[in-house]
């Protein structure tokens, strides 16, 4: 059974998630952390609970979903999978970065070596989640779901009563109009949402309530 630790970091207030279960292995999803206080928080959980990192998961590749890339590939030599089609946010990564009046060093960028796409099985243990490629806030979108256990980490793309913004390079808002009703919604209405940023939602609560209907 897959356990979700949640951490909020950076100024941009990202949901990093630590996924694990009993053998102790986890993937790390959105590494935020952009500092050594928030570096020391999710190390914490980790040594505390003795997990074992595996991978480090992007739903997308905006600089505040890939601030802690490298402090934590560093800290535990684990590699970086990432939708092939978002690779242009991680060669503009500074930019960005100094956009939105973010430090980062240029030097540290972590460029994928694990290329995700639709339907792929990630394993960790015995317990599964697919990837579903949901483009529309951004290139290379991508959500984890869980059919087990009826969870999805939706990244960017759904939140609660709203939806990634598609006014930045990259985005679209029919494709994340078409990425939400022709796969999201697909999935089960009990399946729990849980967020690139802010609280979780339900796909039954959003089909029924949220930005967009099905």
């Amino acid at each position: 059974m897959l356990n979700i630790k949640c951490f909020s970091f950076n100024p941009i207030s990202v949901n990093t998630y630590i996924i694990y279960n009993e053998s102790k292995d986890c993937v790390i999803v959105d590494a935020g952390n952009c500092n050594s206080r928030e570096d020391n928080v999710l190390f914490d959980f980790i040594e505390k609970n003795q997990l074992n990192p595996i991978m480090i998961l992007n739903t997308h590749a905006h600089i505040d979903h890939i601030l802690g890339n490298y402090s934590t590939a560093k800290k535990y030599q684990i590699p970086l999978a990432s939708h092939p089609d978002g690779e242009e946010y991680f060669k503009s990564a500074y930019s960005y970065a100094s956009a939105f009046g973010i430090e980062y060093d240029k030097n540290n960028t972590v460029y994928p070596t694990i290329e995700l796409y639709d339907n792929q099985i990630i394993k960790i243990g015995d317990d599964e989640l697919e990837v579903i490629h949901t483009p529309g806030h951004a290139k290379g979108c991508c959500c984890f779901y869980c059919e087990e256990q009826d969870f999805l980490i939706t990244g960017d793309t759904l939140f609660l009563r709203s939806i990634g913004r598609t006014d930045l390079p990259g985005g679209s808002y029919s494709e994340i109009v078409d990425s939400i009703r022709e796969k999201l919604y697909e999935l089960p209405d009990e399946t729990v949402c849980f967020c690139g940023h802010g609280p979780n939602t339900t796909i039954g609560e959003e089909k029924k309530f949220g930005y967009i209907r099905p």
